[in-house]
Order: C-alpha cells, then sequence, then structure tokens
C-alpha cells in the first residue's frame, strides 16, 4: 500500500475544506437573509460573483484548452443580468456543487494545469481552489461574527 502524495494530501484537504464551507455557508447566508442583516446581501453577491467568476475560469482552463485566459471575466460579469440575492445564493450553490463534482473527478495532470491571466498571473486549477477557499474564509468570518447570539 503506498502512502499519498503530499500534493495528492493538499489536494483531498483543499477539496474538503469547500464542500465543508459551502454547507456551512449556505445556512449561514439563509439565516443573515431571514435574519436581516445589513451586509447579507452584500456578501452574498461577492460569494456569487466570486464563484461565477472560478467557475468560468476553471471552465477555460479546463476545457478551452487555452494558455491565456480571457482578460475580461470582471467585465463579462458586470455586464451579467445580477439575479436577486435568492437567486445569487441558489446560484452559488449549484455552482459551488459542480465546481465540487468537477475538482473530484480530475487527473492530477489536469490538477496542474496552467493558464495566464493579464492581471492575476499564471492561475491553476489549484491557485483558482484556493482562492475560493480563501473567499470562502473572509465571508464566513464575517457571518460568524455578525451572527453570534448576543
Amino acid at each position: 500500500m503506498t502512502g499519498m502524495s503530499d500534493t495528492e494530501t493538499s489536494r483531498r484537504w483543499l477539496m474538503k475544506a469547500l464542500r465543508e464551507a459551502s454547507g456551512e455557508m449556505h445556512e449561514l447566508m439563509m439565516r443573515a437573509l431571514r435574519g436581516s442583516m445589513p451586509e447579507a446581501e452584500a456578501l452574498i453577491e461577492r460569494a456569487w460573483r466570486h464563484e461565477t467568476i472560478a467557475a468560468w475560469q476553471l471552465g477555460h482552463l479546463l476545457f478551452q484548452d487555452v494558455d491565456d485566459l480571457p482578460l475580461h471575466d470582471y467585465e463579462w460579469l458586470e455586464q451579467a443580468m445580477v439575479p436577486d440575492c435568492y437567486e445569487q445564493l441558489r446560484e452559488w450553490y449549484h455552482t459551488r456543487e459542480q465546481i465540487s463534482g468537477v475538482l473530484y473527478m480530475m487527473s492530477p495532470f489536469e490538477w496542474e494545469q496552467t493558464a495566464n491571466h493579464r492581471f492575476q498571473g499564471e492561475l491553476s486549477v489549484e491557485s483558482i481552489a484556493r482562492s475560493m477557499h480563501q473567499t470562502d474564509l473572509e465571508i464566513l468570518n464575517t457571518l460568524r461574527a455578525q451572527l453570534q447570539p448576543t
């Protein structure tokens, strides 16, 4: 029986962290909306925007076989019709489920694929997933602090 490499261990940890965060974030974002938390809609929109861009970047990186990612991800999103916060929350959760499924099915070769982004430099599947996790942590920390019982 062979042990897992550090890369494989890191990959599994990151996928587990994304999956676990999505459940807690969904629950806390729903509580924030029901509780009329002042920042709820802005946090949900931030999560939705970040997840949408991550999905878009991963799609280009994995399925378009490009060396350079399109530069217009934020501009493209600005032109998109922004749904209401409940639809953003639904779309965010659905997109997270899709991304998690893709990440679990990827080979080590796919996991390491990279492409250049003019403003963000070299992006890999792992760096995009880590960015998603970082955003999750920031949003979760804000939600936890705001929703603590008084």
